[in-house]
């Protein structure tokens, strides 16, 4: 997917699942949004019908890992903020320009609040990209790789893989959203179909940007709705 759209939840849970990184099951999770790759490990939030930003509630070795690799790329910007409203207005302003930086807060979920399980997760990381994304989980499972070899991993349950939804044949995607017709989305609004091609559905927003769906996600779950 190019950078004027992010990955549906969807299509972030195959993304890590094809690298080799597995779903620890919680049972008080928002499992439509959030994955966690082990009892007390990182946890990412990737809620991006809501929101233009990925988010990883990272441990000391995640958080020192990624930023480490962040800095070597000239990515890493380090948040001192300590006033959590300061912080979401920082966050806001990096989120506003689709910014290609990484943001590390030490101790920022404490800061900032959040649920009781990630609170218990020191650190925080922000970023606005799918690139970014992929750099993060690469790092994610070098450092799992290096976990399972040192015989630290512990055994726990995952939730089990979901099949792969199959691919939906683009004639049967012209029927359900012909080019140039009138669609609808949760978060963007109204638009236009504007291009079809290798599963995937372009949509030209009339308030947003041009945004490009899984069209296997969008028919199966709903994502775009035809506009009245």
């Amino acid at each position: 997917m190019t950078e004027t759209g992010f990955y549906s939840f969807e299509e972030v849970c195959s993304l890590i699942e094809e690298k080799g990184l597995n779903r620890f099951e919680r049972d008080n999770a928002d499992l439509n949004s959030i994955w966690q790759f082990g009892p007390k490990r990182s946890c990412l939030q990737a809620h991006t019908t809501v929101f233009d930003r990925y988010v990883l509630y990272a441990t000391e070795s995640d958080y020192n890992a990624i930023r480490k690799k962040a800095d070597e790329e000239g990515l890493a910007l380090i948040l001192t903020e300590k006033s959590a409203d300061l912080l979401d207005t920082v966050i806001n302003e990096y989120e506003n320009v689709k910014s290609k930086a990484i943001l590390f807060i030490r101790n920022g979920n404490r800061i900032m609040q959040p649920s009781p399980v990630e609170c218990s997760i020191s650190h925080k990381i922000v970023f606005f990209t799918n690139e970014n994304l992929e750099f993060v989980l690469d790092i994610i499972a070098e450092n799992e790789k290096s976990r399972k070899k040192t015989g630290t991993q512990k055994v726990y349950t995952f939730v089990p893989k979901k099949e792969k939804e199959p691919e939906i044949e683009a004639e049967k995607i012209s029927e359900i959203f012909p080019l140039e017709s009138r669609v609808l989305h949760g978060k963007y609004g109204e638009g236009t179909v504007t291009n079809i091609s290798d599963g995937r559905i372009t949509v030209d927003f009339d308030d947003f940007e041009e945004k490009i769906f899984s069209a296997t996600i969008c028919i199966t779950k709903s994502l775009l709705k035809k506009a009245e």
